[in-house]
């Protein structure tokens, strides 16, 4: 099978976001922006290898509907997490701070 260059994009962008997601670890918003980052990778490998083989893009429109969902609740838990605590440092979020 010979991998198109559309499918090596969506795996370098998902492999892209993962390394974000392991070397800035320290910052919230730095987290869900990999996040982001790898749920465009997903969509673009299932828009790629799915839709255009099939021509069905319901699957594909399910996954970007998680997508903003996802992304609107992590926005809104992080909003509420800096009135609480005044920061987005993953190293203030403790469970003896209660």
């Amino acid at each position: 099978m010979i991998m198109s260059s559309e499918f090596l994009l969506g795996l370098f962008i998902y492999i892209s976001g993962s390394f974000v997601l392991l070397s800035q670890w320290k910052h919230i918003l730095n987290i869900l922006l990999s996040f982001e980052i790898m749920m465009l990778g997903v969509i673009l490998l299932f828009l790629f290898t799915l839709g255009l083989n099939s021509g069905d893009y319901s699957l594909v429109m399910v996954l970007v509907v998680f997508g903003v969902c996802e992304a609107s609740l992590g926005l809104a838990l992080l909003v509420s997490l800096i009135r609480v605590h005044g920061n987005d440092y993953v190293s203030s979020l403790s469970l003896y701070k209660l």
